[in-house]
This record gives C-alpha cells, sequence and structure tokens, in this order.
C-alpha cells in the first residue's frame, strides 16, 4: 500500500501537525499524535543495512541540528513491536527565524508497506494510470503540480471540471495566466512562499473570474540534493463555507442586537447565553446567568408549575409558548410572552433550546387603562340616562318652587323655605354635573374662565364622603383667587387624582391632606422660584400636600414618566401623574414636587390667571324680561311641562301645552302661523325633539325652536345649528334663563344655547 505523509514538527522534535495518510500510518488520528514525538509513538528507524538509528539521529533530529534540508534518504520505519517495516523515502527542511535559529521542522515521508529487505516502492513519477494516477484523479480539491517558474506540468481531474479546460489549454502554461488571466504571479499566491524559500503556505484566493473562493496551499517536491524540483498546489473551494459562515455572522449580529430577549440554554435547561437585550432589561450580565437554571430570570414557583407543560412540548420537538414573570436584578417583576423551542440533531435528539422572550408590560397596562376607559364610557351611558330622568324631576321641583316663590311676598314666612327648596335643587343640578364630569362624558377641551375655589368646594364634600375618618382634610382656601382660563373637567380630574395620590401615600395611618389656594406673582416662594419654569405675570398657586411616606430624589426624578409608579403590583398603572403632568403643561401651567422621605410631600401648581368674572348662576334678584307670544310647550313629563305652562304664563305669554309629540306635530301641521316660538323636550317616545324640530321648520322655516336637554350627547352646538335650532337649554331650567333666551330668539333671532 503506497502512502504520502508529510508532518510539521515543533523545534524540539515533537509533532505540531500532520497531513496525508495518517491513519494508514500510525493506526490512529491526526490530533492523536500532535504534542508526541516519535520515539513516544513507538517509531524504529533502520537504515538499509537494517541497522536502527540511535536516538538523535532521527530525521527531524538531523535536520533541527544540521539547520539544512535532508536529502532524499531511505529508511526502514516499524510502527509497532512484531510488525514488518515499511520503507519510506524520507526529505525535509528547516524553517528559520531572522536569526537563524528553527522555528518549525517539516518532514516528508513516502513509501510503500512491505517486508524486512523489500526495496522501496517509491511512485513513480506522474506516471499515467498508475495507482498514484487514480488516486490522483479520485480527489475533489483541485490539485496541480507545477515547476519551479509556476508553469503547469499535471493536474488532477477537478482542476479541469472546475475551469472547464483541456489538457491543451492548461499543460505548459503559467497558472497565474491560465487560472486568473494575469501577466505575473498572483501577490498573495502562497506557491510563492514554497518557490522562495522552500517551505509550504496557505492563503485563502477569490478567483474572480469564476466567481469561487479557494484555501490554497502549495508545498515542495525537492530531489536528491535537497532543491527544488516542483510544487504540488493544492485548491479547496470553499465557497459555500464563505457563505453559510456569512449567514451565521448575520444570524449572530440579529441575535446580539434584537429588541427580544435571547436566551439559549443546554438540554438541562442550563444558561449557556443571553443577547445584549436581555442583559439590558434584567441586569443580569452573561456572566451573572451562565450556568445557573433558566428559572434563575423568573419567579421560581411560576416556572414550577409550569414546567410539565414546556418539557411536555419540548420532549415532543414542539415549541411552548406563553407569559411567565421575569425577574430583574433588582428584585422587580415583569410580564413576558416567551417561546421556548427545541434545538435538535438529524435523529431527533435535543441538544439546546432556545427562549425568545417579549417585555409586555406596557402592553398589559395600556390594556388595563383600556378597560377602565371602556368601563367609565359605560358608567358615563348609564349616568346619561339617570342625569336626563333627574333632571326632569329637578326641573319641575325647581320650577314649581319658582312659581310659589312669585305668588308669596318677601315677608312672609314661607319664603326663606322655598328658597332653601331652590338652592338643594340647584345643589342637585351641580351634582348631576359633578356624576357626568367624573365618567368622562361631559363635554371637554373647550376652556372657560374658571374659578379653582368652586371646583374645590365639591371636590372637598366629595373626598370628605369617600376618604377615611383617618385622614383629615384641611382647607387654606383665599376665594378672592383670580379666574384661570381652563378646562373645568380637566382641572377636577387634576385635583381628584393629586388627592388620590395622597390618600395612598398615607396609607392607613393617620394623617392629612391640606389643600392651599391663593394668588401668586412672581418674587414669592423661593421654592417656586427655583423649582419651575415661571414668566413674568400674576399666577393662581394651587398646592395638595400629604403627611405620608414622602418621597426620595431619585423617586421625584422619575414621577412624572408614563409607566413609572410606586403603587404594589396590579395596584397602579402608573400613569396618572404623567397625565396631570400633561394636563397642567397644558394649560400653560407648571407643576414641581417638595418632599423627602418620611417628610410628606407637596405638589406645587402655578396656572397663569385672567381678569374676567365667572358666571354665578345662583345670582337672584334679577327681573326676568316678559311677553306676549304664544308659546308651544311639549314634553312628555306632565309636572314639567305645567310648571313651565305656568311659569311663562306668569310672565305674560300664552301657552299651548302638548304631553304627545305625535299630537303636538299634528296641529302645528294645522295651523303654523299661530305660534310664535316652539320650546320642545329633546328625549320622547315616539318622536324626539330634534325630529320634531325638522318637521316644524320644513313647514315654516323662520320658526324659532329651543330644545330643551336633561343630557345627552346627540346634541351640540355644531349640530343644533345644522338641524336649525334657535336655542338650547339643559335642565333644570332657572325662570330668568328662560325668560332671557325666549326673548333673545324673539327679538333678534340670536341662536343661544345655554
Amino acid at each position: 500500500m503506497t502512502f504520502n505523509l508529510l508532518i510539521s514538527h515543533h523545534p524540539d522534535a515533537t509533532i505540531a501537525a500532520c497531513h496525508g495518510d495518517t491513519s494508514s500510518f500510525f493506526d490512529g488520528k491526526a490530533e492523536e499524535i500532535v504534542g508526541k514525538t516519535l520515539s513516544e509513538l513507538n517509531l524504529l528507524f533502520y537504515n538499509k543495512d537494517q541497522q536502527k538509528l540511535a536516538d538523535g539521529e532521527l530525521p527531524v533530529q538531523h535536520i533541527a541540528a544540521s539547520k539544512k534540508p535532508l536529502p532524499a534518504t531511505d529508511l526502514a520505519i516499524t510502527r509497532k513491536k512484531g510488525e514488518n517495516p515499511c520503507w519510506v523515502r524520507v526529505t525535509g527542511y528547516p524553517e528559520l527565524d531572522e536569526n537563524g535559529n528553527v522555528t518549525k521542522i517539516i518532514t516528508s515521508y513516502t513509501g510503500t508497506l512491505g517486508e524486512p529487505g523489500q526495496k522501496p516502492e517509491i511512485p513513480r513519477e506522474f506516471e499515467k494510470d498508475s495507482n498514484w494516477e487514480k488516486t490522483f484523479n479520485a480527489i475533489g480539491d483541485i490539485i496541480t503540480i507545477l515547476s519551479p517558474d509556476l508553469k503547469v506540468v499535471k493536474a488532477n481531474r477537478a482542476t479541469y471540471t472546475v475551469f472547464g479546460l483541456s489538457e491543451g489549454e492548461l499543460l505548459g502554461q503559467y497558472c497565474y495566466q491560465v487560472f486568473f488571466g494575469g501577466d505575473e504571479p498572483c501577490e498573495r499566491c502562497p506557491v510563492w512562499q514554497p518557490e522562495r524559500g522552500t517551505s509550504p503556505g496557505t492563503e485563502i484566493v477569490y478567483n474572480e473570474r469564476i466567481n469561487k473562493t479557494f484555501a490554497v496551499s502549495s508545498s515542495p517536491i525537492l530531489n536528491d540534493q535537497g532543491e527544488l524540483q516542483y510544487l504540488v498546489h493544492t485548491a479547496r473551494d470553499i465557497s459555500q463555507l464563505i457563505r453559510d459562515e456569512e449567514v451565521r455572522n448575520i444570524l449572530s449580529a440579529a441575535v446580539e442586537q434584537t429588541s427580544d430577549s435571547i436566551i439559549i440554554t443546554d438540554h438541562y435547561g442550563n444558561i449557556q447565553y443571553i443577547n445584549p437585550f436581555c442583559s439590558k432589561i434584567t441586569g443580569f450580565s452573561r456572566e451573572d446567568v451562565t450556568g445557573k437554571s433558566l428559572d434563575f430570570l423568573h419567579e421560581v414557583d411560576q416556572i414550577e408549575s409550569s414546567f410539565q407543560a414546556i418539557a411536555g412540548k419540548l420532549w415532543k420537538g414542539e415549541s411552548w409558548q406563553g407569559r411567565l414573570t421575569g425577574r430583574r436584578k433588582d428584585g422587580t417583576t415583569f410580564e413576558e410572552d416567551v417561546t421556548i423551542s427545541p434545538i435538535t440533531e438529524e435523529d431527533g435528539s435535543i441538544t439546546n433550546c432556545i427562549a425568545v422572550k417579549r417585555d409586555i408590560s406596557k402592553e398589559i397596562l395600556l390594556q388595563q387603562q383600556l378597560q377602565q376607559t371602556m368601563k367609565m364610557e359605560a358608567i358615563g351611558t348609564l349616568a346619561g340616562g339617570i342625569a336626563h330622568d333627574f333632571n326632569n324631576i329637578l326641573a319641575a321641583m325647581i320650577g314649581y318652587a319658582q312659581l310659589a316663590k312669585g305668588r308669596i311676598t318677601d315677608s312672609d314666612e314661607a319664603n326663606a323655605d322655598i328658597e332653601e327648596v331652590i338652592l338643594a335643587g340647584d345643589r342637585a343640578a351641580d351634582l348631576v354635573k359633578q356624576i357626568l364630569t367624573f365618567s368622562r362624558q361631559d363635554k371637554v377641551g373647550a376652556l372657560y374662565p374658571t374659578k379653582i375655589q368652586i371646583l374645590l368646594k365639591e371636590i372637598v364634600k366629595l373626598l370628605r364622603s369617600s376618604f377615611p375618618a383617618t385622614i383629615e382634610i384641611r382647607q387654606k382656601i383665599d376665594n378672592s383667587s383670580a379666574a384661570i382660563l381652563a378646562d373645568p373637567t380637566q382641572i377636577h380630574q387634576v385635583i381628584m387624582n393629586l388627592c388620590a395620590n395622597a390618600k395612598q401615600a398615607i396609607g392607613d395611618t393617620y394623617g392629612s391632606i391640606t389643600i392651599t389656594l391663593k394668588n401668586y406673582t412672581v418674587g414669592g416662594s423661593q421654592f417656586l422660584q427655583q423649582n419651575t419654569k415661571l414668566t413674568q405675570g400674576k399666577y393662581i398657586h394651587l398646592s395638595i400636600g400629604d403627611t405620608g411616606i414622602g418621597m426620595s430624589e431619585e423617586m421625584q426624578a422619575k414621577v412624572f414618566d408614563p409607566f413609572f409608579t410606586t403603587k404594589p403590583k396590579n395596584q397602579g398603572t402608573g400613569l396618572g401623574l404623567a397625565v396631570v403632568h400633561g394636563i397642567v403643561e397644558g394649560h400653560g401651567g407648571v407643576i414641581a414636587i417638595e418632599s423627602a422621605p418620611q417628610e410628606g410631600t407637596t405638589f406645587h401648581l402655578l396656572f397663569p390667571s385672567i381678569i374676567e368674572k365667572v358666571k354665578d348662576k345662583n345670582k337672584s334678584g334679577e327681573t326676568p324680561p316678559r311677553g306676549n307670544e304664544k308659546i308651544m310647550v311639549v314634553d312628555d313629563e306632565k309636572a314639567l311641562s305645567s310648571m313651565i305652562k305656568a311659569m311663562l304664563n306668569g310672565l305674560g305669554y300664552t301657552v299651548e301645552m302638548y304631553t304627545d309629540s305625535l299630537a303636538a306635530v299634528a296641529n302645528y301641521r294645522q295651523r303654523p302661523q299661530d305660534f310664535d316660538v316652539i320650546l320642545t323636550d329633546m328625549t320622547m317616545p315616539n318622536m324626539t325633539g330634534t325630529e320634531l324640530a325638522r318637521e316644524a321648520l320644513s313647514l315654516r322655516p323662520e320658526i324659532p325652536v329651543i330644545l330643551m336637554t336633561g343630557y345627552s350627547e346627540s346634541i351640540d352646538e355644531e349640530k343644533a345649528a345644522y338641524i336649525g335650532l334657535s336655542s338650547f337649554l339643559f335642565k333644570p331650567i332657572e325662570k330668568t334663563e328662560l325668560a332671557k333666551t325666549i326673548r333673545k330668539v324673539l327679538d333678534h333671532g340670536i341662536h343661544s344655547h345655554s
């Protein structure tokens, strides 16, 4: 059996690498002989006279000592005791550094296994049709034998196939011309190294002609005098390997840069890798978790309860998907969607598992917020219906009380009692508006001159009825505080939110909440000067302070961030103070915090003040205007329509009353010119107020129509104008307001909405 073997030695004669027929020669793998000497591998060398070479006379030692190439020498080698020797031809050379010291020794062994005394059988040089030729052509790598001047002497079949050349086109040609189309040797070609120093070299070379990348190496063939005779040039196509490597690099970059957490474990579930995003979101470094179980990054009880389901899926070769609670290094937790998949061999055995996790804390909070919004919308719908019915009752109660008050003198003993009934009715009407405001159904967005002290009056009543008796609510309200231009609904929301936070801070202990309201000018509180961005002008200063647990400076820096919360899990969305901050800034105001741990917290709010009188609907003493026109009143509530009729009769008007909207329209069709104004309720059976208005205006477009409503989302100023209404009034309707509205639409045709 013919073999070829190339061995690279360290200067101490130990083997660094082995190439060629290693398994045939050593009965073992190349990696098993690295680091050993030939003597340690039980190799015995004999000369042609079959005399054993002494230790120190072996070819590699001879080259190391002489620092010169070894001419071709025939030796016999036995690999183990009792074995027939194999005859080999040995050549070799040293590699020297710039100081002439040996850095590497290369030895080449070529021969045939045979009997002792048998003459070595060295393959004849490039003999055609020999076993060597068959082996040469069977190799899938490109192999060419070059002369020292780089002309192709011989090439294997793979060379012709890859380059699509014939022998005539290849043999005798310079390799750099035929393979690369160049006029001179390739700059990085490894054949240059053996040609100059008679030592092998390796390079990665891209061939543009055939769009392939090769691992190119070359080795020298020396003659008996140690001179370079030929070069063996080998090229292995590694194009696919490079493409695979590029794909792996892309996948690696994707894993490293993705915004999902990726964890790879062994098949026991012990962590081997986490990507940077996982480190970022959990606070654990790769070193912190490597070797630890996957449950290290989760709540242990949850992982244990899910273990059977996860393991069952994975052992079937399937992925498990679910929701788990992740754990951060600081001890906090967060919700995440998790997919765990097995990584398997071709036979289906699991080698690793990969977990892809996505933090869904914000999505859960938004979902909770949406559910809360939907719940409040449902409450608002219910409140709207209640408001309509309740306002009808209030309208009748207040209206009849006003009628009764008009029939007696101011000195009558019943006058004060009736006045209290009217005031109570007004407070009840305000309560309905508060219900609508709380349920988020009242119209928001428009800014009106607003006195915060009026809002505080009702808010404090609500707080005292809902907060525990252990919390004292203190007020320092300057009733002369100026008005601000604001959306009352949103200011109401701000105050309620801050008071709710104060209650939370106090907890179950005894404490107090202090609400302060006063005028403020620049140059007042040093704290406010230093901690708010104030411009020149006058402000309203609202502060809400508590005696609760207080906040650290670090917490104060984060308190207005969306989703930041100090409340326990499932007890807050972390959106409250972010919303407060947005509302205050949206009103041109500023907000600042004054707090310290265990010393309570005070929120300071500043709003630009305005000089404008705020309408006081409880103002009395104004004489309602009178008239003598004919008015059609339509309301399905008989008590209410009777009260309005009596009220208008008292003001000098002629009134025709209807409790059936269809009957009212039927009579109006017969004599539309008999009426000067139509006053109709909004919500009625058979025909609504808007439908009645359209019908009336279609017969007589110029007739004023005033719509009365307890509460309805279906009517606003824009829709009222589109329908053609002259005005609309919200119940309960005050006598003076009704009288003034009727006179405006009759005398001036003014569209008025009250």
